[in-house]
């Protein structure tokens, strides 16, 4: 009669089924990234319309970037209180991974990044078309 021992489970082979180890970076990490690009779009969106070649396209941003501090305020401090706000919110719910989040975060990225591209594509014609 053979005797059955309970295998040991390696401490590295848990490590890699906890939520932690799914993901590779962290909802703060996604969030304050997206925070970064709405931050590089606004200096971009700026800096092109300080060219005078180009203007905003985005009807309900236009009347805002006629002065600087209610573009202060919309592109700069309103996104920094709500990335705030949904790190302390994240943080009391005491969420380790949310699919949801994660698809939105990624939703948004996507988003300023395309922005981003585009706003390369437009110094791109501001320095060599122009």
């Amino acid at each position: 009669m053979e005797a059955t021992t309970a295998k040991a489970v390696k401490p590295a082979e848990n490590a890699a089924n906890t939520p932690a180890a799914t993901t590779k970076y962290s909802f703060y990490q996604k969030i304050f990234f997206l925070y970064f690009l709405n931050l590089i779009d606004w200096v971009c969106t700026e800096a092109l319309l300080y060219s005078g070649k180009f203007y905003e396209a985005n009807p309900v941003m236009n009347p805002v970037l006629k002065g600087f501090v209610p573009t202060l305020l919309i592109k700069g401090v309103l996104p920094l209180a709500l990335t705030l706000i949904c790190c302390a919110v994240y943080k009391a719910a005491g969420i380790r991974e949310s699919k949801f989040a994660d698809i939105l975060l990624y939703i948004g990225i996507i988003a300023y990044a395309a922005v981003n591209l585009w706003h390369i594509f437009n110094f791109l014609l501001l320095f060599f078309a122009f």
